[in-house]
């Protein structure tokens, strides 16, 4: 008799249940994160998570300051001057890449998009309005789904970051290469309203515990479900402590 080969192993077979799991456990250790009561403008939001891409949060959020202090209403950003955007953010990097973004996304938006408002955005369905955005150059899964959770205060919507990929992706409730990936991998299988509570608890999880570099799997309320192979109890000869000036970060609602 043939041998039947095994079926394709799906990771942690229901994504949702762990994913409540999770959660859970979360919430114990860091307690509900609460919204702030009004939600910032959608422009506003689009722009600040182009300034907080590959840059801390205090550095992120200088040059959002300066940058809203000279250009008030940010449609104008769209008649701007690159150099003149990249001496307002040179604090929070890669200026040159991210003035031409800002100014792109600008002047696409104002073609595309007749009234960019909270109100109409949120009238499209939230994958088909995450597609129209990608359409526009600079934006990607992470940012456009960003602004549906922050700027639209939709509670189903999941941005996945460098630190959401890294713990789902060790856990093993998905198994992908990137962040966009993991994404697409994930989106639907989000608790109904919970995507802003396990958004935001992830990352503060991957700052805190599951780091890139020597995570403090002895200190792990997840331990017992995560499948990466190179946990362990054991701790690190010597503990560094947590700095927590380098772990806390900007809510997006803050802008």
């Amino acid at each position: 008799m043939a041998k039947q080969k095994s079926p394709k192993r799906r990771p942690l077979g229901r994504p949702t249940s762990k994913l409540v799991v999770v959660a859970s456990r979360l919430r114990d250790l860091f307690g509900v994160p609460q919204r702030q009561r009004k939600l910032p403008d959608p422009l506003e939001l689009l722009i600040a998570t182009v300034l907080s891409q590959n840059t801390n949060d205090v550095n992120s959020h200088k040059a959002y300051v300066n940058l809203k202090s000279k250009y008030p209403h940010f449609l104008d950003l769209a008649d701007s001057k690159a150099s003149e955007i990249v001496r307002l953010i040179k604090v929070g990097g890669i200026a040159n890449k991210k003035s031409r973004t800002i100014i792109n996304v600008v002047r696409e938006i104002r073609k595309r998009f007749p009234r960019f408002e909270r109100k109409i955005l949120k009238s499209e369905e939230r994958n088909s309005l995450i597609d129209r955005l990608r359409e526009l150059n600079g934006v990607g899964y992470k940012t456009a789904s960003c602004l549906s959770l922050f700027a639209l205060g939709d509670d189903d919507a999941f941005p996945v970051d460098t630190h959401v990929h890294r713990v789902l992706n060790r856990i093993g409730i998905v198994s992908e290469k990137t962040p966009d990936k993991t994404y697409l991998a994930i989106r639907d299988f989000i608790p109904p309203g919970m995507g802003y509570e396990i958004h935001i608890n992830l990352i503060r999880f991957g700052r805190k515990v599951c780091t890139a570099q020597r995570p403090k799997c002895y200190d792990c309320v997840i331990f017992d479900l995560c499948r990466w192979k190179e946990k362990s109890l054991n701790p690190p000869g010597e503990i560094t402590p947590v700095d927590e000036s380098k772990v806390r970060f900007m809510h997006l609602e803050e802008v």
